[in-house]
């Protein structure tokens, strides 16, 4: 049956529907039809797949799972009593498919090679060879785990095996191993003290090593520096008794320490616009968010320090006689007129802009959420004022 008997003669294309219904039907061939997981069942076509199965190379192939993968062994070579002439015989197609260059043939290489080891032939000198042999076609597919344990396995047979020995050091390397490669690279070494290759693996994985080492100390030292800093900041909260909200977990058993890391990163994480940080004199330093209820807007204050009060910051954003914000249309806020008011959920309680934050926070027991204090503004005796805070108190 041509093409043209299946679909037509071209003049109108069949739909996605037609074409799964037409691939689910016998055909006179007598070929088994693609179930509903056609692309799967491709994926598991030697053909197409991306990777030789584990169970390939562990010699566990289950044929009813892979049945096409395992007729394909079967038709590659009959039942050889000479096992060492039929081990050479998958290495040589191996070989073939390898220095095709293609994913494909890597992996026919791979199943080529797997196939050999497992005629399991007395010829320890081959057996090696099949197993380097692999290890490079796994090399060249990305499988550099696979292509390290194959050559080890090389080494086994053949200690003196240089191409087994290199082509672990460049699995190592793919891996980022430094201190693995420089061992085999000293292996090679050991065997042939001139390999220029090995020596320049060597030199450069050396200096490699001293860069990631470097790294390592000043991460190292960064970590120490953010720990004291952190155990700084934990004792200056302590110090104030500064109420911090923290979730609670149903975690009962929660020790202090965890607790502590657990309010050290929700300060960190829940501020867009920077964390609270103990400065040279010991002072906490705040960000600090402003709110005005009557035009659903607000203002950041990144860096105000526990000493300073909110007349000092007011008087610099609603100067008298100032320029407005344009959201102040009336010219209606400036630092005179204006009242500072806490939201605790429950009560709003108007605080002295003349006094310090720290004050406030303390006297107040103003809660933190968030790492970022938070107060509401009003317009003095305004409309909103008035609706808000008069007549809600």
């Amino acid at each position: 049956m041509s093409a043209m008997d299946l679909f037509g003669d071209g003049q109108d294309e069949l739909t996605n529907e037609e074409i799964m219904e037409l691939m689910s039907k016998p055909n006179p061939h007598g070929l088994e039809p693609f179930g509903s997981d056609w692309e799967k069942e491709m994926d598991m076509h030697p053909l197409f797949m991306d990777d030789v199965p584990q169970e390939v190379i562990d010699g566990t192939l289950d044929r009813k799972k892979w049945p096409v993968l395992a007729s394909h062994l079967d038709m590659m070579y009959e039942d050889d009593d000479d096992l060492e002439g039929s081990a050479r015989s998958y290495k040589d197609d191996g070989n073939v498919e390898y220095k095709k260059g293609s994913k494909e043939g890597f992996i026919k290489a791979i199943i080529s090679y797997t196939e050999g080891l497992k005629k399991n032939c007395e010829n320890s000198e081959l057996n090696s060879q099949l197993y380097c042999n692999r290890a490079a076609a796994q090399f060249s597919i990305g499988n550099y785990r696979r292509a390290t344990q194959d050559s080890e396995k090389a080494l086994e047979l053949n200690p003196q095996y240089m191409k087994a020995i290199t082509r672990a050091a460049q699995a190592q390397l793919k891996l980022g191993n430094i201190k693995s490669v420089i061992a085999w690279c000293d292996k090679a070494l050991a065997i042939d003290r001139h390999n220029k290759a090995m020596i320049e693996m060597k030199v450069k994985s050396l200096q490699k090593l001293k860069e990631v080492e470097r790294n390592e100390r000043k991460q190292a030292a960064k970590e120490l520096k953010d720990r004291r800093k952190n155990e700084q900041l934990l004792a200056a909260f302590r110090q104030r008794k500064l109420n911090l909200y923290l979730a609670d977990l149903e975690d009962e058993d929660e020790t202090a320490e965890e607790r502590n890391a657990r309010l050290l990163e929700s300060l960190k994480s829940s501020s867009s616009h920077g964390q609270v940080t103990l400065n040279e004199e010991k002072q906490l330093v705040w960000p600090v968010r402003l709110l005005y209820p009557e035009y659903a807007t607000s203002d950041i204050i990144q860096q105000f320090s526990e000493t300073h009060c909110l007349f000092d910051h007011l008087s610099y954003m609603f100067p008298p006689g100032g320029e407005s914000p344009e959201w102040d249309e009336e010219g209606e806020y400036t630092v005179h007129k204006v009242c500072v008011i806490y939201n605790s959920g429950k009560e709003k309680v108007e605080l002295d802009k003349e006094t310090s934050l720290l004050d406030l926070l303390v006297e107040h027991n103003i809660m933190i959420v968030g790492g970022v204090p938070t107060f509401e503004i009003y317009v003095k005796d305004s409309d909103t004022y008035n609706t808000n805070i008069v007549a809600g108190s």
